[in-house]
């Protein structure tokens, strides 16, 4: 249960400072507010670690191009789409992962989980509006890049100082999504307010869980890491309701159930 009580933290961690970001969105896009996540968390772990002499640069930075385009997709889902929505939606993607291993504990969490997951995102997404359908997307998309985060980052992580290649991959992604993102910010001009809360955002969603993430996975193999992070999508549906006041539906809370089971029916190792 240890990897599951790091799995609660890290979600809540996130999650709360995407509820947080949702607020900056009336003065910056997804892109730019994802892209800033990435820059201060990038600079907050440069400072901690100092990884210079990290061996395994080429595996650090195609880590980095999934962490970042996870980071930023997901964002721009989040500005179009509730949040618990957006989770479960991305969520499909490590669905796919966990289903690859094979045993009755791993079937029966799946089929618990692809079945919450739907509960939450089909209730009440119109995809009738263009800009829900776009969100619906990028939340999808956000998914893929989740599936190559959680096997790159497993191989980042089985390596020697992990937290260390973890630093050159937030690095690597806020260089290279730089020119989507540094022309918005720099033509709006933010307030010293705006800067703050990113900073805040980005130790809290990016810092923090993605140390977590590293930790976790020097224990698990990617398949059982994605089956932990089913709880992902339940935490991200409460804390949507008590920041944001996003309310969930009865078929959503029905969903929430079912993943909750399913984290229990994944972890516990007597099964």
């Amino acid at each position: 249960m240890k990897n599951v009580s790091a799995m609660l933290l890290s979600g809540l961690s996130q999650y709360v400072g995407a509820s947080i970001a949702v607020g900056l969105f009336v003065t910056a896009s997804g892109l730019a507010v994802g892209w800033g996540r990435i820059f201060f968390a990038a600079l907050f772990l440069l400072a901690w670690r100092r990884p210079w002499a990290y061996p395994h640069k080429l595996r650090a930075l195609a880590f980095g191009l999934a962490l970042g385009g996870m980071n930023i997709l997901f964002y721009l889902a989040i500005a179009r789409i509730p949040l618990g929505t957006a989770v479960a939606l991305e969520f499909l993607g490590p669905v796919l992962l966990a289903s690859a291993a094979r045993t009755r504990r791993s079937t029966i969490a799946v089929a618990l989980v692809a079945t919450g997951v739907f509960l939450i995102s089909w209730v009440g997404l119109d995809l009738s509006d263009p800009d829900v359908a776009l969100g619906f997307v990028f939340a999808l998309a956000a998914g893929l890049c989740w599936v190559a985060y959680m096997l790159l980052g497993s191989r980042v992580a089985g390596s020697a100082n992990g937290i260390d290649g973890l630093a050159v991959a937030m690095a690597g992604a806020a260089i290279v999504f730089s020119p989507l993102a540094l022309p918005e910010l720099v033509g709006i001009r933010p307030t010293l307010s705006f800067w703050l809360t990113l900073v805040f955002v980005a130790l809290l969603s990016s810092a923090v869980p993605y140390v977590i993430d590293q930790v976790v996975l020097r224990d698990v193999p990617a398949t059982t890491f994605a089956i932990l992070n089913s709880i992902l999508p339940a935490m991200s549906t409460v804390v949507g309701f008590v920041m944001l006041r996003q309310l969930p539906s009865s078929g959503e809370l029905l969903g929430l159930v079912l993943i909750s089971l399913a984290v229990f029916i994944a972890s516990y190792r007597k099964l």
